[in-house]
């Protein structure tokens, strides 16, 4: 058993022994195919190294004879080039041995001119020494002279200086007696050629430096076709839109101050009006029109001044349209008619229904302006692709207030583009363009009717020909600064509207409006207006218990009829109409009544107030006669209502149709009243009218504007049963009598 043990322990040796012999059989084959893989790989890379040895000799050959020609060839160029530069050796050999010789014979030839130049060297030492003596007694003499001559040209400079000192003087002088005279200022502008124009065919002959102008027809040959003509200045095509405002900046500034102005353009359609006025559209800073700049430089000086002054300014702009005036600052779609009320009025408003809208800063401008030239009636004809076809007028309100004394004013500022005249042949409308070119040039000429009949001072002036002469006659015959714009065309085809533009200029620069006067208010003629405003209220409640009282005591015999007789005939206050006036919240208030001699008092008072100034005491004494007014004045009863054939209905209706001539004052306030009426006037404008209460005693009459302190509404017809009724009953007292002359002699009707 141990040896069969033992054998198969052989046996298991022997399979062992014969396993790993096979495994390493296994191995050492693998290991022969990896040496073999190895030797390949090897062989492989040998012949390829082999191969690129084999190319980099040959390539080291090539480079190698290729290098031995190109150093044969070099050296056959070198033996060339020496050969040549053996040649030119010789050669410069031969040169420098003839250039010495040359040389040579210059150094004789120039010894002997040294020699014979210094021998005449010597003469003319001798000469210079002369020379050099005159020359002194000549330099001796013109010092003199110029010694002389400095002592004349210091007597030429200073008279130089005197004259154009005494110059300025005379300008400035002339100016004061401009502005006393109030002659209306008159600025001419040339329009540049347009793209496409001929620019050789130009009617400006000359600009002159002094407004004077001269033009002529380039197709007409003669003296008689030249024409001067004299403005107060005269900016040429190439004048920009802040020079052009440097020169009105003054006029505009003095509105702060109290004055009314008045800046208006004229000319024929496509001269640049509107250019010049407003700018063009979507205009940067720098082409600014006149009223985007007035109103920003208003703006400028109000804050410049706010430590002292505060002001508030609001705007109006409408337009006349077909003779209609329209709001162009409205939201109101419908575009109602506007009425136009008397140009007497304190508070500058001639079309006091119109929107006005405080304005605080230049973006609220250029907002407002935005809107308005938005809704500006504008068309194209064959002059002018954005023809106006209205006339703009932009107003400015301005209100301030002295912080220290108290003292109030108040300035207007009326910015006017007119529309353009146009021959209807040239411009080619038809339609509505037709009518709308002819209502344009009939209310230009009835401005120049106005113009030329104040110009010949005539005892009549016709405003009332043209909405457009009613709006503009607070400017033109009222005490305000005016200057006016003439727009040129120089185009040859405009020859004749530029002459006769240019002598409808020439005609306005004579119309004398006298001395512009500021609006101003003391702080006593406002504590009087708080005093008979608080005396009318205190009569008018009593009024309306002693009439209550009546009623009561005997109310069947007492018809409305009856009983307004009997109060016109035994009070004072004759039972005419007086306007409803706004009070200080903005609500419509009744008038009230006040005596006449309680009112005359107060006036009085402040008449002889010794710290009121020349302006003050002026608009005082006014104050006392409007005062004087009031007390001869009532409301309209109802049966006055009824005499006048007014309704509530066609109220409204009748209120667009009043006209400058139709509505007369019987006297002017001059502004003694104005501050009570003007303070709703920028909360008016900052939101839309209210609809009003009516009085116990008013019926519903059309509102007149805020001015007027006394007028009475009446028809001819209608005055004379005034009349009838009044002296139908026996007066008791000479101030009833007074009344009544008041009431006939003020009368006023609608046009």
């Amino acid at each position: 058993m141990s040896r069969l043990q033992l054998v198969k322990t052989e046996k298991t040796k022997m399979e062992q022994k014969k396993e790993l012999e096979e495994q390493d059989k296994v191995r050492l084959m693998k290991e022969k195919d990896h040496s073999d893989l190895e030797i390949s790989m090897l062989k492989q890379q040998l012949d390829g190294t082999k191969r690129t040895y084999e190319q980099q000799q040959l390539h080291l050959e090539t480079k190698a004879r290729n290098a031995q020609e190109e150093l044969e060839k070099k050296l056959k160029e070198l033996e060339c080039l020496l050969s040549d530069s053996r040649k030119k050796e010789k050669e410069l050999e031969s040169f420098s041995v003839s250039k010495a010789q040359i040389w040579n014979r210059k150094k004789v030839s120039y010894l002997n001119s040294i020699d014979s130049q210094f021998q005449a060297l010597q003469g003319l030492r001798a000469a210079s020494m002369s020379i050099k003596h005159e020359v002194i007694k000549t330099q001796r003499s013109y010092s003199e002279e110029f010694n002389r001559l400095g002592l004349k040209l210091k007597d030429l400079a200073e008279a130089a200086e005197n004259y154009h000192a005494v110059l300025e003087e005379n300008r400035r002088l002339y100016n004061e007696v401009q502005d006393l005279k109030g002659n209306i200022r008159v600025y001419c502008r040339i329009r540049p050629f347009l793209p496409g124009q001929s620019k050789k065919h130009s009617t400006i002959e000359y600009i002159g430096d002094n407004g004077e102008l001269v033009v002529a027809n380039p197709s007409k040959q003669g003296k008689e076709n030249h024409r001067l003509f004299k403005f107060n200045k005269v900016f040429g095509p190439a004048a920009t839109q802040e020079e052009v405002f440097l020169d009105t900046q003054p006029l505009i500034r003095s509105v702060l101050d109290g004055f009314n102005v008045c800046i208006f353009a004229y000319g024929q359609t496509g001269s640049g009006k509107t250019y010049t006025m407003s700018g063009p559209n979507s205009a940067s800073k720098g082409d600014w029109g006149v009223n985007y700049r007035a109103l920003s430089d208003l703006f400028q000086i109000s804050q410049n001044r706010r430590s002292s002054m505060s002001y508030e300014v609001g705007v109006q702009m409408v337009e006349i349209y077909n003779e209609q005036v329209r709001d162009l600052l409205s939201s109101d779609a419908s575009q109602k008619r506007l009425g136009i009320w008397s140009s007497s009025q304190p508070n500058g408003l001639a079309v006091p229904d119109a929107s006005m809208h405080p304005v605080n800063s230049t973006g609220d401008v250029l907002e407002l302006m935005h809107t308005g030239l938005t809704n500006r009636a504008v068309g194209a004809t064959a002059l002018n692709e954005r023809s106006s076809r209205s006339h703009s007028v932009l107003t400015v309100h301005v209100r301030g207030a002295d912080l220290e004394t108290g003292a109030a004013l108040r300035g207007n500022l009326h910015l006017v583009d007119l529309a353009g005249s146009e021959r209807v042949d040239r411009s080619e409308v038809t339609g509505d363009r037709l009518k709308e070119a002819q209502h344009i040039n009939k209310s230009l000429s009835a401005l120049g009717d106005v113009i030329f009949a104040l110009a010949q001072k005539s005892p009549h002036v016709p405003y009332r020909n043209s909405k457009l002469t009613q709006v503009l006659q607070s400017s033109l015959g009222g005490q305000a600064k005016t200057l006016m714009f003439v727009q040129l065309n120089p185009d040859v085809e405009s020859f004749s509207e530029t002459v006769s533009t240019l002598k409808f200029a020439e005609r306005v620069s004579g119309v004398e409006l006298g001395a512009a006067r500021s609006n101003k208010e003391g702080r006593d003629v406002k504590e009087l207006m708080e005093q008979v405003t608080s005396l009318k209220d205190t009569i008018a409640k009593k009024d309306e218990e002693i009439e209550r009282l009546q009623l009561l005591k005997d109310p069947r015999t007492m018809s409305p009829s009856v009983n307004n007789e009997k109060r016109s005939s035994t009070s004072p206050k004759v039972g005419a109409s007086s306007p409803r006036r706004h009070s200080l919240d903005g609500e419509f208030q009744p008038s009230r009544r006040l005596s006449s001699g309680k009112v005359s008092a107060l006036a009085d008072k402040a008449s002889s107030d010794p710290n009121n100034n020349s302006d003050d005491k002026h608009s005082e004494a006014g104050s006392q006669l409007s005062m004087d007014a009031m007390v001869d004045t009532n409301q309209i009863s109802p049966p006055d209502d009824e005499l006048l054939g007014f309704s509530g209905a066609d109220s409204e209706e009748r209120l667009s149709d009043i006209s400058d001539g139709g509505l007369s004052v019987g006297t002017e306030t001059d502004g003694s009243v104005s501050g009570a009426m003007e303070s709703s006037l920028f909360l008016e404008g900052s939101k839309p009218a209210e609809s009003t209460q009516k009085s116990k005693l008013a019926t519903k009459i059309p509102r007149p504007p805020q001015k007027q302190v006394q007028s009475t509404l009446t028809r001819p017809s209608s005055l004379k049963d005034l009349r009838k009724s009044t002296g139908s009953k026996k007066l008791p007292s000479a101030g009833s009598s007074s009344a009544t002359k008041t009431t006939t002699t003020t009368g006023k009707r609608w046009q």
